[in-house]
């Protein structure tokens, strides 16, 4: 079991640039930051010139209508080159019916003015004009308007990466490792969103937390900004050492806890003198060890230092599922311990092995001196 794990260990190792990881994988199922809140500053202008039938505008808004600037926020109308009427709606209520506007004047209706709704999260212009002598113009704007949960909800995805790799530990501080988080914001509102400011919470089993929330400048239509946040938290750890060892039969339990599913990630260096395991590893030997990690056998590899590695498994919620057991046997008392002896120490005769061999690449050194006098 040793040269397997050995051999499978120099396998993987060689395989390492063509195997995806968590390394390189950007994930969504861990326990990454969350947005709880954010603001951003909304400016926008839409133009509908020379409109004589009827005509839509809906601005769908990722906040509230009560957010937005009630004066700037505004729909705009000149009679250019004759006077004009109008009609206008906004979110299903009349705001003006026949309204008269005479040539080169403006007629401006204001958020104050229209009555809708603050909690709305839409605009929804209604309009037509008498005549095309006319100027349009529909102005929607906030600034440091509060996103909506639903809207943060669904235009905004985070995922997660390891910059290291997350090692088990001997209790449930003593390891971490880093992870980078992408916060992904999509906009497909119709205009530009500037200074996105978003709040961060960060999962439980954090170490450090380097902010408190992210801001991306701008984040044109049809586009997304994305920003990133570097922390630790705290890896899996030993949480539980049952040793059921009889006699020179030992197996030993173990089961490992973590604050998050982890998956085919995790590595665990085991060094048998650690205080954690309560001397249960004290009579391993390696030369007959099994590892198995729920039931299926585990490759491991012993490193020259006596410790074992086991690498790039999964862990997961419930500890109850996170369960090694590692058997080995020991010669029972009085038993002759047996080792296995290099080919080149045995012995043939009484004479080792190496030693004929040069004898006999002497001898024919020899021979083939000879024939060529």
């Amino acid at each position: 079991m040793r040269r397997i794990g050995i051999i499978l260990g120099i396998l993987a190792l060689s395989l390492l640039p063509v195997i995806a990881s968590s390394n390189t994988v950007w994930l969504t199922y861990r326990d990454t930051v969350d947005v709880t809140s954010g603001t951003a500053d909304i400016s926008a202008t839409f133009w509908h010139n020379q409109t004589t039938t009827q005509t839509y505008r809906n601005v769908t808004l990722p906040c509230q209508v009560g957010q937005l600037d009630s004066t700037a926020t505004k729909f705009a109308i000149k009679a250019n080159g004759g006077d004009i009427t109008y009609d206008l709606s906004v979110n299903g209520h009349v705001i003006k019916s026949g309204q008269t506007v005479t040539s080169g004047n403006w007629d401006n209706t204001t958020l104050a003015d229209m009555g809708v709704s603050s909690s709305d999260t839409y605009l929804n212009f209604t309009f037509s004009v008498s005549a095309d002598t006319n100027i349009i113009k529909i102005v929607v704007c906030g600034n440091d308007v509060e996103l909506t949960s639903d809207w943060i909800s669904d235009n905004i995805v985070v995922k997660e990466k390891d910059i290291t790799e997350p090692e088990v530990g001997t209790s449930s501080t003593s390891s971490f490792w880093t992870v980078n988080d992408s916060i992904t914001v999509f906009n497909n509102l119709g205009y530009a969103l500037s200074d996105v400011n978003l709040a961060l919470t960060y999962p439980s089993h954090k170490i450090t937390a380097p902010s408190s929330n992210i801001i991306i400048s701008s984040i044109p239509d049809g586009s997304s900004g994305v920003a990133y946040v570097q922390y630790q938290k705290y890896a899996p750890y030993v949480y539980k050492v049952k040793d059921e060892s009889s006699g020179n039969t030992h197996k030993v339990i173990v089961y490992i806890k973590t604050r998050e599913l982890l998956t085919n990630c995790v590595d665990w260096t085991i060094d048998p003198k650690d205080d954690v395991y309560n001397g249960a590893f004290d009579d391993l030997d390696t030369s007959t060890l099994t590892v198995k990690y729920n039931n299926v056998e585990k490759e491991f590899t012993v490193n020259d230092d006596g410790t074992i590695t086991i690498e790039d498994f999964t862990v997961r919620g419930q500890y109850s599922s996170n369960k090694f057991v590692f058997t080995w046997t020991t010669p029972s008392a009085g038993e002759a311990v047996t080792t296995e002896v290099p080919w080149y120490e045995q012995t043939y005769f009484g004479i080792q092995i190496w030693m004929l061999i040069a004898v006999a690449v002497l001898l024919a050194l020899v021979v083939i001196a000879a024939t060529k006098q």
